[in-house]
């Protein structure tokens, strides 16, 4: 088993946090459409966390090859185009 990068692991930790971000946006456990970010934080936020979290993978991985690296920077990729993801796949179900 390799060792993994502590870049590998800062990248799990702000992946984590990003998507804690969008579960309370939904399930609203700390109330963010009361102040003025209304639902910001659910298009913005994963973009930025992606982002942050991406160059941690893709130097963790330079460190050091493994699988968990690779995995996140996958989900980072995918995180990045989340809020086009999240209005196309809302109009083709709720349509127009």
């Amino acid at each position: 088993m390799k060792k993994e990068s502590i870049f590998t692991k800062y990248s799990l930790g702000v992946l984590i946090v990003s998507f804690l971000v969008l579960v309370n946006e939904f399930v609203q456990l700390i109330p963010t459409h009361s102040t003025s970010l209304e639902g910001l934080l659910l298009y913005f936020g994963p973009v930025i966390f992606a982002i942050i979290s991406g160059i941690f993978s893709i130097v963790g991985v330079i460190k050091h090859k493994t699988k968990l690296g690779l995995w996140l920077i996958v989900i980072n990729f995918i995180l990045l185009f989340w809020p086009m993801l999240f209005l196309y796949v809302g109009t083709f179900i709720f349509g127009v």
